[in-house]
């Protein structure tokens, strides 16, 4: 399964503009040079106005993946320098972007490719006898779900739980892969690579995931679970706004960490002692999502 994209040989509005295609701009977000940060800045507009979200604890994820980025070899931003207040609300040193995404809010315009190999049992078997290793130590995908939800972002809103989730289908959707990998609940994951597009992405993902009642994902923050090191850890590889968002190589490349995180081989990056990480990738407004269960 490979995934390529080049995306840097054209300007960020070139950039920007071909992406467009992708939303529905002739329905949402007409009036904007640049759809995708305006769509999650009202994803983060719902989470102020539902749950009073702090824009701090969504500035602390950038953050943590920046300092994540600079531990994996192939993240873009590895070598990246920020000076003292990049992360704050300062127009100088954080330039707004559009609506509340400023920009160290982003995921990256990037280049990248990343490619998976799958086999069936026999297969994988046969490779193990081949080279002298364990079957038992080859990472499998134990679990996987997809799930799909209106196209457009106030229909799904629409769908909200007044009460709880603000997409009960992202969290079906956790609740879908740890069925089929068998799990019992997400304490059974040991981190997870999320498509942190934008910073509220992540606090998104986080939200749902079932660590805390909805609208409570900050806590998650300021204990530090997320963190590498921490009790469930996000986008160790730094993610897409510390390692970089080829559009068509992100999921593969999510996958393949995951691979990475359990066969030990993830270097600086590494999860102790994982045996089971979690992707979530999305398109949209959150319309289409996508897990994998990979393990030992």
């Amino acid at each position: 399964v490979l995934g390529v994209e080049m995306m840097r040989n054209v300007s960020g509005t070139a950039a920007a503009n071909n992406l467009r295609g992708a939303a529905w701009v002739d329905k949402e977000w007409c009036d904007t040079d640049f759809v995708w940060p305006m769509a999650f800045s009202d994803m983060l507009a719902q989470y102020q106005q539902r749950y009073d979200l702090d824009k701090a604890h969504v500035a602390a994820i950038a953050q943590k993946n920046y300092h994540n980025a600079r531990l994996n070899p192939n993240a873009q931003s590895r070598k990246w320098q920020f000076a003292e207040g990049a992360f704050s609300e300062s127009d100088e040193l954080n330039p707004p972007v559009a609506g509340h995404i400023r920009r160290q809010d982003c995921g990256q315009v990037s280049d990248g490719a990343a490619v998976v190999f799958l086999a069936n049992a026999d297969k994988a078997r046969d490779y193990a006898k081949r080279r002298g290793i364990g079957f038992e130590s080859i990472p499998q995908i134990k679990g996987w779900g997809h799930i799909n939800a209106p196209m457009l972002f106030q229909e799904k809103l629409n769908h909200a739980d007044k009460r709880g989730y603000l997409f009960p289908h992202v969290a079906r959707l956790f609740q879908q892969v740890l069925s089929r990998a068998g799990l019992g609940s997400i304490h059974d994951v040991d981190g997870l690579e999320v498509h942190d597009c934008f910073n509220i992405t992540e606090y998104m993902i986080l939200d749902h995931a079932g660590l805390y009642p909805p609208g409570e994902a900050w806590r998650g923050i300021e204990a530090g679970v997320s963190q590498l090191g921490g009790a469930l850890p996000f986008n160790p590889s730094g993610g897409l706004i510390g390692g970089g968002h080829p559009v068509g190589a992100t999921g593969v490349r999510m996958l393949l960490d995951a691979y990475k995180q359990c066969s030990a081989s993830a270097g600086d990056y590494q999860i102790e002692g994982a045996r089971n990480m979690m992707t979530f990738n999305l398109g949209g407004s959150a319309t289409t999502c996508a897990s994998f269960l990979v393990g030992r």
